[in-house]
């Protein structure tokens, strides 16, 4: 599967899949219900690029920023059917060689306490804990949060 896995950057096409994986991972993501036109505005944002991952059908979708010389990744997300298939590892992987690329030296990942999944994963591909504090997630609940850095 991993072989055939192929990356591009999202379009308005694609809000139907970002949507659907959205709201099957919503409460790990402490979410909020988002319309098709909040997707497209978050799609077209010039500072965010969105992308889609896919084998022979889309399987999981991500976000990177780059803010002080450091891809900051987001909103990571696996189809609930591919979950625990190696896509976590795949989407990190891809986006160290598109920072590599870019001659950007840092890598940077926001997560949340009670999101013991991605914690490890990030802590098993070479992130370290940075900051731990409070955040407010896009529920309006507050939380702690987990910044996670890697050097490359």
């Amino acid at each position: 599967v991993m072989n055939s896995t192929d990356f591009y950057i999202a379009t308005k096409t694609d809000i139907p899949f970002i949507s659907e994986t959205y709201n099957q991972n919503i409460n790990e993501l402490h979410g909020i219900n988002r319309t098709f036109d909040d997707w497209d505005k978050l799609l077209t944002d010039e500072k965010s690029t969105y992308y889609i991952v896919r084998t022979t059908e889309p399987v999981a979708w991500f976000r990177t920023e780059i803010t002080d010389n450091i891809l900051w990744l987001g909103m990571l997300q696996v189809k609930v059917e591919f979950q625990h298939q190696g896509f976590g590892k795949c989407i990190l992987s891809f986006v160290e060689n598109l920072a590599k690329s870019n001659n950007i030296k840092q890598l940077g990942i926001h997560t949340t306490e009670d999101n013991m999944v991605a914690r490890n994963l990030y802590q098993s591909f070479g992130y370290t804990v940075s900051e731990i504090g409070k955040c407010t997630t896009a529920d309006s609940v507050e939380r702690m949060g987990y910044t996670f850095i890697k050097n490359i």
